[in-house]
């Protein structure tokens, strides 16, 4: 078991553009944690440097307090599961026994956690079948069995789930994160996924351009984003962002003003900003509500389980609303945001705290 901190990693793979800029993070010992964010966001490259595929152009890596930055991949102690599994052209069985080959064990411990691990991934019914005749999903259980027989200090995920059958993600999912509470391994689990990454990680650190922008609980990374980014990223749909400039107390976006409320204080300086508000916190009415917005509904999506996505379009907004009441087409509707549920970003996009 290791704690992995990665202290001012800067990489670049060209002199021009960083793929990852100053990336500072610690992932504690025996925990499950998420690298979010969309293609060319950087993810990859930081789960290449934790387990010494890439050497950081700038900063350091340690396992708990050993600067291992210098270090090869052999040397690290550390296991990896890839978007393709491979295996070998060999049994099930014999797939699993390979990395313990070389170990001065006897031959019966050796078949002992071959068993052991084949129960553990779900693959003790295809011990004697050729690994490179099963399908994505049974490929990819002997991939992970094939690592976890190893009793690495680090166990790292770079999108497994990505060529498994749809059918069988989310039992995959389920069964790895058993694993990981069962073996208490410090995990690093790479996904674009969001879904993947919030019902998996206790922590989720997501990057966009090469930057960390916030690193922390799910909770969090939902009810307080530090960036807008996250805001949008994260939920489905995600959060609505309405640009619009500070005036006089209020916020005009065109459309309509937002008078602040006494108990919502902006940094003075403060012109330029961005609303958050998540679809499911807007009120909505089919009838007027005095000091709600009027708008006219652009289209109306069924969502299931009893709920809809009412779209919003105007001249200067796209808003979306997470409902239970069913409305039509090009017909007015009364919209209010509560204060509690409202997130102010500035023009960056940066949360600002009021």
């Amino acid at each position: 078991m290791a704690k992995i901190v990665l202290e001012n990693i800067t990489h670049s793979y060209n002199k021009d553009v960083p793929a990852v800029e100053d990336v500072n993070m610690v992932f504690e010992d025996q925990t499950t944690n998420a690298l979010l964010g969309p293609s060319g966001c950087g993810k990859t490259t930081i789960l290449k440097i934790i387990c010494g595929l890439l050497k950081p152009t700038k900063g350091k890596i340690y396992f708990d307090d050993e600067d291992v930055t210098g270090l090869p991949p052999e040397k690290r102690n550390v296991a990896i599961v890839f978007q393709f599994p491979v295996v070998y052209s060999m049994s099930v069985y014999d797939n699993l026994m390979f990395p313990l080959l070389n170990l001065k064990i006897p031959q019966e411990e050796k078949k002992k956690k071959v068993l052991e691990i084949a129960e553990m991934v779900g693959l003790s019914h295809v011990l004697n079948a050729h690994a490179p005749r099963l399908g994505p999903a049974e490929k990819q259980r002997v991939a992970i069995g094939r690592v976890l027989i190893r009793e690495p200090k680090v166990f790292l995920f770079d999108e497994p789930l990505s060529s498994i059958e749809p059918e069988k993600k989310a039992v995959l999912k389920t069964e790895i994160k058993k694993i990981q509470r069962k073996l208490k391994q410090t995990t690093i689990y790479v996904t674009h996924d969001q879904t993947e990454a919030l019902t998996f990680a206790e922590k989720v650190a997501i990057m966009d351009k090469g930057r960390l922008l916030q690193f922390d609980t799910v909770e969090n990374i939902y009810n307080k984003p530090a960036a807008a980014f996250i805001g949008f990223f994260i939920g489905s749909p995600g959060m609505n962002i309405i640009d619009g400039k500070v005036k006089d107390g209020s916020i005009d976006f065109g459309d309509f003003v937002f008078k602040l409320p006494k108990t919502m204080k902006l940094p003075s300086g403060l012109s330029d900003v961005k609303l958050g508000i998540r679809p499911e916190h807007v009120e909505v009415s089919t009838v007027e509500k005095s000091g709600w917005y009027k708008f006219i509904v652009d289209a109306y999506e069924p969502a299931g389980k009893g709920f809809g996505i009412i779209h919003i379009s105007t001249d200067h907004h796209d808003i979306k609303v997470r409902s239970e009441q069913m409305v039509d087409e090009y017909t007015p509707i009364w919209v209010n945001f509560p204060t509690q549920y409202i997130h102010i970003f500035d023009q960056n996009g940066m949360r600002v705290n009021v």
